[in-house]
């Protein structure tokens, strides 16, 4: 029996809520005083935190010896401000949002030699309109930059112009965290830096390409550290880095970085103080703070261009043209960047993301052959089918009757039974657990079925037209008919604020009327638009993944797809979808998705369309796709390891331009398998937060 929630508890969980509406995920005191070594805090003349929260990154820096002429902080939630003015008396702090000139301008400097914060994490396209009167929406905090980037004083004229066009052009699918990060870089005076907690996916999301843009080109990257094991921010759905890159005078261009030019990399595998103290005593010296020695361990490393490991600590060093090179590649997509590189060659590479792990692995076996595209094979990608009203327009098949099926309908509708020409309820793949154990999803073994009802139309409906265009309608058998009426009737709001399914705002465009003048007949709201590729794919593969992600094939196109599916599809002379089925399911493949998708805070993979349209795909030559066609029907019918490793050798060969070793397959491998065994979380360790 549920206990009855207390008033004190009441008060906690509403102010969880809120906090998650805020994006204040805070920061623990051990990551907090890490970030702050890293970044030299104990040196800097002027510290300001714009996202301040409680004060954690301002008391870490203090903690760790900081002892600035300026020391300031931004809060735009009242009852947070409260505890940050208690914590930090002597800090200049201000109650308002960062982005406001009012707020900038009330502060005692324009330009400050250390920024740090851990920006909010909000989505603005996920939140509900009744959230959003504690934050700014996003078009205020947009115009709110823009005016003040004209008064922070670590900008020329050029720079504020430049600023001014990634102001204007990141994307309005981004979270609060992309803003954050412009508004930290131009408060950064030359010679200072920023130190930020940044979600991993800061150099795969397209959102972030403007803010790789802004630190290949005003910034000199030193640090990132990564949390592999998930375990800074519990309650977060995303995993976090940190990032911390010194302020330089601008460059030309974000694409003239050197060979030799690199930041180190640090990738921490356990509990953040323990593998502190670890490191510590392997090699630090004199014992003393953890993160001061850790963050001394790590610049020595940064300076002696050598790598490291130790006691849950891996530290690698990453050619800041990796970056620059990823970025290039797809700055097709992104108009902006020629407004900015006038004279720089973008646009005319592949646009594809090149993880960094395929791209060492391709280094250390010296394979130099050129990568393509899903899309340059003639393959497309997107997503499968959004009803926006599943609860009726899917339902169980139970059973057939000569060019009939019977169906069942869902709770929404009572669990009614009724007849469905088969033409009109067809297969459809609605969830994970109705995945074979194969790689083949065979429809007709299928238990969903989705309402196909294109061609028909209530009787009433039809007669109301009185003929025209409607007539071409096909009547609705009785049967399946009292369904929609009595659909018709359900209210799917609350007794306050009553709806119905056809007033759903993803039903309602279902709702077309008659075309005279093309002989065009009307839709009605239980008629879903006609299926298009996207939503009978040959190709799907789980938009969620727990293990390694795995591409299906869709069995002669056969069943419908729900948007729990990323979808692909081949078009003209694309290579054979057994060919296809092999390559995506190949550890090349799916070492890059799991090096470039969304781990989310769970340690599920999120593979979303524009993962798989960014993969790199070795140039295959048509003797090796024939073979890939061959020994994706074997992988479908024997699914062992054996056609696993011919399948992995073939296409690890094709990365490299010669035939590839066991070593080296088997390496590829190893890549996908280490990068799952990093997002999963079997023994989740305490939050530090």
């Amino acid at each position: 029996m549920m206990r009855a929630l207390t008033a004190e508890n009441e008060e906690v969980l509403s102010e969880a809520a809120r906090q998650k509406r805020l994006g204040q995920y805070f920061t623990s005191q051990p990551l907090a005083k890490m970030l702050a070594a890293l970044a030299g805090a104990e040196s800097a003349k002027s510290i300001i935190d714009p996202m301040a929260g409680r004060g954690d990154m301002l008391a870490s820096c203090l903690a760790i010896g900081a002892n600035p002429q300026r020391l300031g902080g931004i809060e735009i939630d009242e009852r947070t401000f409260a505890t940050l003015k208690r914590s930090l008396p002597k800090a200049f702090c201000v109650l308002g949002s960062a982005f406001s000139t009012k707020t900038i301008g009330s502060l005692t400097l324009k330009q400050w030699g250390l920024v740090i914060t851990n920006p909010p994490y909000v989505r603005y396209q996920s939140m509900a309109a009744s959230d959003r009167h504690e934050l700014p929406t996003a078009n205020e905090i947009r115009d709110d930059l823009r005016a003040t980037l004209k008064i922070l004083t670590a900008l020329d004229d050029e720079d504020r112009r430049l600023f001014e066009i990634l102001v204007e052009s990141y994307s309005g699918l981004a979270d609060l965290a992309v803003p954050s990060w412009i508004l930290s870089a131009a408060l950064c005076s030359i010679g200072g830096r920023i130190a930020l907690v940044v979600p991993e996916s800061w150099l795969s999301r397209d959102y972030s390409a403007v803010v790789q843009y802004l630190l290949l080109r005003w910034f000199k990257i030193e640090f990132v550290v990564e949390d592999v094991g998930a375990n800074w921010f519990a309650d977060a759905q995303v995993k976090t880095n940190l990032l911390i890159a010194r302020r330089v005078e601008r460059r030309d261009s974000s694409f003239t970085w050197l060979a030799d030019d690199t930041f180190l990399k640090i990738r921490v595998t356990g509990e953040l103080g323990v593998a502190q103290e670890g490191v510590c005593q392997g090699g630090c010296g004199k014992a003393g703070e953890p993160e001061i020695e850790f963050a001394r361990w790590a610049r020595r490393r940064l300076e002696s261009g050598s790598g490291g490991k130790s006691h849950g600590i891996t530290a690698n060093h990453i050619t800041i043209t990796s970056i620059a090179e990823n970025l290039q590649r797809l700055s097709p997509k992104h108009r902006w960047l020629r407004a900015l590189e006038p004279n720089s060659n973008v646009g005319s590479s592949r646009c594809f993301f090149m993880p960094e792990a395929l791209a060492d692995w391709r280094a250390k076996n010296k394979g130099h052959r050129p990568l393509t595209t899903l899309a340059e094979l003639g393959i497309r990608i997107g997503q499968g089918l959004r009803t926006g009203a599943n609860e009726f327009f899917y339902a169980t098949k139970v059973g057939t009757e000569k060019n009939s099926v019977i169906l069942e309908s869902s709770r929404l509708l009572g669990r009614k039974s009724a007849r469905a020409p088969q033409s009109a309820a067809l297969p459809v793949l609605r969830r994970q657990s109705e995945l074979p154990e194969g790689y083949v999803v065979k429809p007709d073994q299928l238990p969903g079925r989705v309402l196909a009802l294109q061609e028909f139309a209530l009787p009433e409906d039809i007669a109301k037209h009185r003929g025209g265009a409607a007539k071409q309608l096909i009547p609705i058998p009785e049967e399946l008919a009292d369904w929609i009426r009595f659909a018709e009737t359900i209210n799917v709001g609350d007794e306050w604020d009553e709806k119905r399914i056809y007033e759903l705002s993803a039903v309602a465009p279902n709702i077309r009327r008659e075309d005279h003048s093309k002989s065009t007949p009307p839709r009605f709201w239980y008629m879903l638009p006609a299926f298009a590729p996207r939503h009978i794919p040959d190709l799907i593969i789980p938009r969620i993944n727990g293990g390694l992600p795995r591409v299906y094939m869709n069995d002669h196109r056969g069943a419908v797809v729900d948007a729990n599916f990323s979808t692909i599809w081949v078009t003209g002379d694309a290579p054979d979808i057994w060919g296809l089925l092999a390559l995506l399911n190949s550890s090349w493949c799916l070492a890059a998705l799991e090096c470039t998708a969304s781990v989310m805070g769970g340690g599920a993979l999120k593979v979303e369309a524009t993962h798989l349209t960014r993969l790199p795909i070795p140039l295959i030559s048509d003797s090796d796709w024939l073979a890939l066609a061959k020994l994706g029907k074997l992988l479908a019918l024997q699914n062992n390891l054996s056609v696993q490793y011919d399948v992995d050798a073939l296409v690890a060969s094709a990365a490299l331009g010669r035939r590839a070793s066991r070593a080296e397959v088997q390496g590829l491998r190893a890549l996908a398998e280490d990068a799952l065994k990093a997002r999963q979380k079997p023994h989740r360790k305490k939050s530090l937060v």
